[in-house]
C-alpha cells in the first residue's frame, strides 16, 4: 500500500514536467515544423494530466462511497 501514498504527488510531478516540456519546446517545434514531435509532446502532456485527474476522481469516489455507506 506504500505505492499509493505518493502516487498523487508523482502524477502531479509528471504532469508538471510534461507541461513545462511542452511549453518550453513549443517555439522550437513551431520553427522546425516537426509535426510528429509536436504531437508527441501534446499527447504526453494530455495523458499525464488525464492520469492525475483520473486518480483524484477515483479517490473522491472512494471517499464518497465510504461516507455514504455510514448513512
Amino acid at each position: 500500500m506504500d505505492f499509493f501514498n505518493d502516487l498523487s504527488r508523482q502524477l502531479l510531478r509528471n504532469s508538471d514536467v510534461a507541461h513545462k516540456s511542452y511549453t518550453s519546446n513549443i517555439a522550437e517545434v513551431s520553427a522546425n515544423g516537426s509535426d510528429a514531435e509536436f504531437f508527441e509532446l501534446a499527447m504526453k502532456k494530455a495523458t499525464t494530466q488525464m492520469a492525475y485527474l483520473e486518480h483524484n476522481r477515483v479517490n473522491h469516489l472512494l471517499l464518497k462511497s465510504a461516507f455514504e455507506s455510514f448513512q
